[in-house]
């Protein structure tokens, strides 16, 4: 939990069929990564190039980082930005890198901006593109952090444009619940998977006003795609049952024979501990140093 468990990084690869999409884009890949949360324990800039150097190995078609590469810990680390963005730099993808900014990214201002700009990583802030893999077109929507920014999703995605799939990248799953139904697949970190998970209980961490219902994984209600991503951090310090992740996922129009209307909830308690949990945590490592 302390040691082995938060220095791991799995490489998941998954193949999602979602609505909204068209048969012409099958097998397109995208590369995921979530919650670097650069200069905390475990992740140092070694450790961020072994990250770029394994999403890169999966020849993905495009690369989302989806938020808290962390600016505090990186200005309290004394790194210097101009090192973050030549290691970021080296995301290698078809189509690219882009990224939206998470809730550990505004403070100290400026500083993740300056990385990604420096890096040629575009930043999504309510904002979309578009890229054109098989002379088709899919439409990426990167939105705002959603503990500094309240905004209702259908604002900032407008109305479905027809045989244009389209992709939201959100730091925060919570956006998930009032995504439209046209959005072919949402992809979210933040969570960090609840850090440390046990049978039947699930996480006492889940950052998030759903309890475990977005904690992590692959989620359809009614047939509502997300994918939650586990991330690379431990701002804990622990992590148990759910080690440090980097997800590449490959895309296929969904039929009726592989149609999935609803996954089965992830179990666990409903209050999230967090605040309370991480609070008593610190004390006791504060405690055991």
């Amino acid at each position: 939990m302390f040691v082995l468990e938060p220095n791991l990084m799995i490489l998941k690869n998954e193949k999602l069929f979602i609505p909204n999409w068209e048969k012409g884009l099958d097998g397109f890949k995208i590369g995921i990564v979530a919650d670097l949360h650069i200069g905390t324990r475990f992740v140092d800039l070694d450790k961020v190039y072994q990250v770029v150097q394994k999403i890169n190995s999966q020849n993905p078609d495009l690369i989302v980082l989806l938020g808290d590469i962390d600016a505090k810990s990186i200005t309290y680390n004394n790194y210097k930005k101009e090192d973050v963005a030549n290691t970021l730099k080296l995301l290698k993808a078809k189509y690219g890198a882009v990224t939206i900014m998470g809730n550990h990214d505004y403070e100290p201002p400026n500083i993740v901006r300056e990385i990604f700009q420096r890096a040629g990583i575009p930043i999504l802030e309510n904002q979309d593109f578009y890229i054109y893999p098989s002379s088709q077109k899919i439409r990426i929507i990167g939105f705002k952090d959603l503990w500094h920014f309240k905004s209702i999703p259908i604002n900032i995605i407008g109305t479905k444009q027809k045989n244009i799939p389209t992709i939201v990248l959100a730091h925060n799953p919570d956006s998930f619940a009032d995504m439209p139904n046209f959005v072919s697949l949402t992809l979210c970190g933040h969570t960090h998977g609840g850090e440390t998970v046990f049978p039947v209980i699930g996480s006492f961490a889940v950052p998030s006003i759903y309890g475990q219902r977005y904690r992590k994984g692959y989620i359809v209600e009614n047939n509502k795609h997300l994918y939650v991503s586990g991330g690379v951090a431990t701002t804990s310090r622990m992590r148990f049952l759910n080690p440090p992740e980097i997800t590449t996922i490959e895309l296929y129009a969904q039929n009726s024979n592989n149609k999935i209307e609803n996954t089965k909830p992830l179990k666990g308690i409903n209050k999230n501990y967090a605040p309370i949990v991480i609070s008593k945590l610190r004390k006791i490592i504060n405690f055991i140093k």
